[in-house]
């Protein structure tokens, strides 16, 4: 698991710089996306990183929807920077990478709270919950 919070954190510090200022305060869509994106992997990191160090490393299953969180955020980065950098903007081409961006934003929002309700639901049962 110690390595699926490396690639979830390296997601979240690939994202950042591209934020362009702090995550609290966004002003467009894109940069409100890019804070979640950022704030989810982040989390997400962080927490399967305390996991890790209390259950060790985890099975395959347990590290799909991580793994698949990371790669939904890092896709939905990309496409934010094709609509973001158009040397000649067709509006059809836009309107349909904002449409997969926003998939990929909603399948990111799921696969974020069902990584928390993992993290979550193995603490309780540590604790004798």
């Amino acid at each position: 698991m110690d390595d699926v919070a490396d690639c979830l954190l390296s997601v979240a510090w690939k994202i950042f710089p591209l934020m362009g200022k702090p995550p609290g305060r966004p002003e467009t869509r894109a940069e409100e996306i890019r804070s979640f994106l950022v704030d989810a992997c982040h989390g997400a990191g962080m927490r399967a990183r305390e996991w890790a160090a209390a259950h060790g490393t985890g099975t395959e299953t347990d590290h799909r929807p991580f793994l698949r969180l990371a790669e939904v955020c890092a896709d939905a980065n990309l496409y934010l920077g094709m609509v973001s950098g158009v040397l000649v903007v067709d509006p059809e081409r836009v309107h349909r990478r904002w449409a997969e961006i926003e998939a990929l934003v909603h399948e990111a929002r799921g696969l974020a709270e069902s990584v928390t309700e993992f993290l979550d639901g193995r603490a309780a049962f540590a604790a004798g919950a």
